[in-house]
């Protein structure tokens, strides 16, 4: 039995003493406890080791590695499938223009996964756009679809347009994961609400906070939200201005199952060297 196992529980404890019997010393409650030794030590060492070494996976997982900026060249994505292949990051997540290109940089690495964005940035295309792009995508190679709703049928409180859409770009995408952008920072809290429930309802595979490109990004409290509303039915993915440990851990904490990111890197070796290891 390793000694971290070990309890001091009713069957092992020293029977209390009889009333008017002096309680035994310090040392002698010790005595038959068998000495714990160095290679127990050394056991819980490296126990300790190997489940910060699984957090620490665990936590990369969860990245979406991005880049979408349009400046963006053929070795920039070369460097961002690289990069998600050695940090064990779980996708990359580019353009339709690279999709292709992402497919053949990772074509010997299967565990890292390709996102495109559809619909990106602003989600007015019109919903055959986006069911064209999904299925552009899916033939070049995509593994995940992350679309941007159209925002103006929300603010129009046309909801059944919105789910009618997120219906079509889930069947385009041929049982890949869709992920629904909601860009909450222009969002009341019950547009937000109303709009993860059309993603829910339409069979999206999650809900996402943000482009990046509008407003203040992801926030904890929007997280929380939309971990309530969906409920389990589908997951939630923290994406905008994430560029730290500890905004990682933030977001975690409020219920992201996944993060996007264009700060992987940094955010990998921050966790790496031991920094916002721990839950806030």
């Amino acid at each position: 039995m390793r000694w971290f196992d070990k309890r001091e529980d009713v069957a092992g404890a020293a029977p209390a003493p009889e009333e008017g019997t002096a309680a035994p010393s310090a040392a002698a409650a010790g005595e038959g406890r068998a000495p714990i030794s160095p290679e127990e030590m050394e056991e819980f060492a490296e126990y300790k080791r190997v489940k910060k070494a699984e957090e620490l996976r665990r936590r990369l997982q969860m990245i979406d590695h991005t880049l979408l900026k349009q400046t963006a060249t053929r070795e920039d994505i070369r460097k961002l499938c690289n990069e998600a292949r050695d940090f064990g990051f779980y996708s990359v997540c580019v353009q339709p223009v690279y999709v292709s290109a992402c497919n053949t940089f990772l074509k010997d690495v299967p565990q890292v996964k390709i996102a495109c964005v559809v619909g990106f940035p602003m989600g007015e295309n019109v919903t055959p756009v986006k069911v064209y792009e999904t299925k552009r995508a899916v033939a070049d190679g995509a593994d995940e679809i992350d679309m941007v709703i159209c925002i103006s049928a929300v603010k129009n409180g046309d909801y059944a347009y919105v789910k009618r859409e997120i219906k079509k770009v889930v069947r385009a995408a041929q049982g890949r994961p869709v992920k629904v952008i909601l860009e909450t920072s222009l969002l009341t809290r019950e547009e937000m609400v109303r709009a993860a429930e059309c993603a829910r309802d339409a069979g999206a595979a999650f809900v996402k906070t943000s482009t990046g490109y509008f407003g203040g990004g992801a926030r904890p409290e929007d997280v929380r939200l939309l971990k309530q509303t969906v409920r389990g039915s589908c997951k939630v993915k923290a994406s905008g201005g994430i560029r730290t440990a500890e905004d990682l851990l933030a977001m975690e904490a409020a219920g992201a199952d996944r993060i996007g990111t264009s700060a992987g890197v940094s955010i990998a070796q921050s966790l790496h060297a031991g920094q916002g290891t721990q839950q806030p």
